[in-house]
């Protein structure tokens, strides 16, 4: 983890602090792998300050040891924010057979809020996420991470919550007979039929997508390039969303992250079925 605002002899009397804390006053016993640990911890925390600001020039006006509480301090924040989040997203959470998705959530996120150090090791991510989201910033790490992973995780409860839990259990089903041990997202699955749906102007009720809607499809998206078939599907979620979900941004901004993968699988049926 880089940081560039701050010299070394900035950093180091911080680090050298966190070790004395982290050994109970003992520093000399600070291996060299736990003392790059607490190097990272300082900078995760300091990172954090900067991102928070969005503004690298204010770092300049404070002293490493400011931002590394300041950041501390949001570290702290972002803990209580997803603790707080769980509880909610739990109370009525679906897997919808995903053994992925059930496991990462209900097993997953509770061992991440029982062992997570905010103290001396806010960096580490602890899991690896195996439920796969439309967006997934790996450039990130620790708490923010894991925040924003259930956070996405939350936007997909909310959309699919307003679809019957039969049709999105027979839709997996018709996309694999299995589907329950596949590591997919589901709401891409999902949106592969509703955006063909909105395209088609066909009532969403009708799930699935048959051999002559794919023959409209590769009609209406006929010599279109790769940016204009997204813009065209985007559009079609814009309007679902708009319709289904008093057009609420996040959501919208959330599903479109899919657009490129679910139209390259529309077009692969497409080729498949209408050859």
């Amino acid at each position: 983890m880089e940081n560039n605002q701050y010299s070394m002899e900035e950093v180091m009397p911080i680090v050298s602090e966190l070790a004395w804390k982290y050994t109970g006053c003992d520093h000399t016993s600070v291996t060299y792998e736990k003392a790059q640990m607490l190097m990272e911890a300082v900078l995760y925390c300091i990172h954090e300050y900067e991102r928070q600001e969005s503004n690298a020039l204010l770092v300049k006006h404070i002293s490493a040891r400011e931002a590394y509480e300041q950041g501390r301090a949001i570290v702290m924040d972002k803990l209580g924010k997803l603790q707080e989040l769980y509880n909610q997203l739990i109370i009525d959470f679906k897997d919808y057979g995903s053994v992925c998705l059930r496991d990462t959530i209900r097993q997953g996120i509770p061992a991440f809020l029982d062992n997570y150090d905010f103290r001396f090791a806010p960096q580490e991510t602890l899991l690896t996420l195996d439920y796969p989201i439309l967006r997934d910033d790996t450039s990130i790490s620790g708490i923010s991470r894991v925040l924003c992973y259930v956070q996405c995780i939350c936007l997909e409860q909310k959309f699919l919550k307003k679809i019957n839990e039969h049709d999105i259990v027979e839709t997996l089903r018709r996309y694999q007979r299995d589907y329950e041990h596949l590591i997919e997202n589901i709401c891409e699955i999902i949106l592969q039929d509703m955006i063909g749906h909105m395209i088609l102007d066909k009532p969403l009720q009708e799930t699935g997508l048959s051999r002559e809607d794919l023959a409209i499809l590769k009609e209406i998206l006929a010599g279109k390039t790769a940016e204009q078939v997204r813009a065209y599907a985007f559009k079609a979620l814009e309007q679902l969303v708009a319709r289904y979900y008093d057009g609420d941004r996040d959501m919208l901004e959330y599903l479109s992250c899919g657009i490129p993968d679910i139209m390259t699988r529309i077009q692969c049926r497409i080729v498949f079925f209408c050859q």
